[in-house]
């Protein structure tokens, strides 16, 4: 006949049971937190930004470096800046300013509009 279930005995899924909820709090630790998955590709992805941003700043600096260098050995690019960003002059050289001239307003037609 009918036989109620041991209660001392444990159940066959018991075991189961316990394993599905372990992996549920492994992938739910895993995804979530400060050393999740989701913040370590948020990391890779920062990381490589930096780094695109280092190699632009190092190329920048390169060019200054060259630049610098450049105003130190060359008097002519020194003096061709002092004249064209500081509009300074030899002794002795003439300067000539052209200037241009607006156009005057035309005059208003007799009759004027109506």
């Amino acid at each position: 006949m009918f036989r109620p279930p041991d209660r001392d005995r444990p159940s066959p899924f018991r075991h189961l049971r316990f394993a599905v909820v372990f992996l549920l709090a492994l992938v739910v630790v895993s995804v979530m937190g400060n050393r999740s998955l989701l913040r370590l590709y948020q990391m890779h992805r920062d990381q490589a930004a930096l780094e695109r941003e280092i190699d632009q700043v190092t190329a920048a600096n390169a060019a200054l470096a060259e630049e610098v260098r450049g105003l130190r050995t060359d008097p002519a690019r020194v003096e061709a800046i002092a004249r064209e960003e500081l509009g300074l002059v030899k002794p002795g050289e003439l300067v000539y300013e052209f200037r241009s001239v607006s156009p005057s307003p035309a005059p208003a037609q007799p009759g004027g509009s109506r």
